[in-house]
């Protein structure tokens, strides 16, 4: 028999409906706006200049990337697997997440829980599990993304310049972020402040995320870095001169993270990857290796979705219990 409550949250979840289906064609728009006045900008300071690019190591440099597509789906998985206590379809999990890292093109990275979350019953999961799920996701990678990325720099950041002072700031900047992952993995939620743990993790025991996430996360930065020196390569730098453009790469996507106004992080990513290669690569060089890396980033990640949907397609959604059995 329904409760008296069942009306209002069956208006409130048609409210909600209502408001994606208006919403979204208007973020779309917004996103794209916000691509194109980037592009042009970026275009008009790259015209006149030459860039030498090594055709080989670029297409080389572009399979470190498609790997790292499929680990950080397999570290969400991992995540989400922890936090409901079961295993979930691997195939339509991954193929969901990265549908949903194509969606963080929106401002405000606001399309990436709303398809996460909108695919969740397809994987008989609850879409707020889902959603918190991306929070606890998301603060794990930037910690494991910050830890990779100022370690790096701290043994190869050049000693001079804009890059020489990232070098300097990437110990204790390292230090910091070696406790946000310790927070995260080897602390007991429930020595959280109250209202952290309302958020996050209003049920269970424990720490919030197994230790088996931020290192799969530690390969996908290695992988991000890999790609980084590849890139750097193939933009004409030495191997010695690459080895600072790791680092960068690095904490490039995660600054373009934490600045959530951009989508996927674009404008701050490039602005960062400018700042760090310019000294190796010069600025035409540093400017083509953001644009480049930009569009292969792209491209492979609409690569993997394609080629995972394909393969093992989405999930179907849960069947709704039968009325005798609620």
């Amino acid at each position: 028999m329904p409760s008296p409550t069942d009306p209002p949250v069956a208006d409130a979840g048609a409210a909600v409906g209502r408001l994606k289906r208006y919403l979204k064609p208007l973020l779309n728009l917004v996103a794209l706006v916000f691509v194109v006045l980037a592009a042009r900008d970026m275009l008009a300071r790259w015209e006149g200049n030459h860039v030498e690019l090594a055709p080989g190591l670029a297409a080389l440099a572009c399979l470190p990337l498609l790997a790292s597509c499929l680990v950080q789906g397999f570290a969400w998985i991992a995540l989400v697997e922890h936090m409901a206590g079961k295993r979930v379809p691997r195939g339509p999990a991954l193929s969901l997440y990265l549908a949903s890292q194509l969606a963080r093109y929106t401002p405000g990275k606001v399309g990436l829980p709303l398809v996460r979350m909108e695919g969740a019953p397809r994987l008989s999961l609850a879409p707020k599990l889902v959603g918190v799920s991306v929070l606890i996701e998301m603060l794990s990678w930037t910690a494991t993304g910050a830890i990779v990325g100022f370690a790096l720099l701290a043994l190869t950041a050049p000693s001079g310049g804009l890059g020489g002072l990232f070098g300097r700031f990437s110990l204790p900047l390292l230090l910091l972020s070696l406790l946000g992952a310790a927070l995260l993995t080897f602390v007991d939620r429930a020595r959280y402040p109250k209202k952290l743990r309302n958020v996050l993790a209003p049920d269970g025991a424990g720490p919030l995320v197994p230790l088996a996430v931020p290192l799969v996360q530690v390969v996908y930065w290695s992988l991000v870095a890999g790609h980084g020196y590849l890139m750097s390569l193939a933009l004409g730098a030495s191997g010695h001169a690459a080895l600072p453009a790791m680092g960068f790469y690095v904490i490039a996507s995660v600054a373009g993270f934490v600045v959530l106004a951009a989508p996927a992080g674009l404008g701050v990513r490039e602005a960062v990857l400018l700042t760090g290669l310019s000294p190796s690569v010069g600025a035409a060089g540093a400017l083509g290796a953001a644009v480049i890396s930009r569009a292969a980033s792209l491209g492979v990640e609409v690569l993997a979705w394609l080629a995972v949907r394909a393969l093992w397609g989405v999930a179907r959604p849960a069947p709704e219990a039968n009325p005798e059995q609620r």
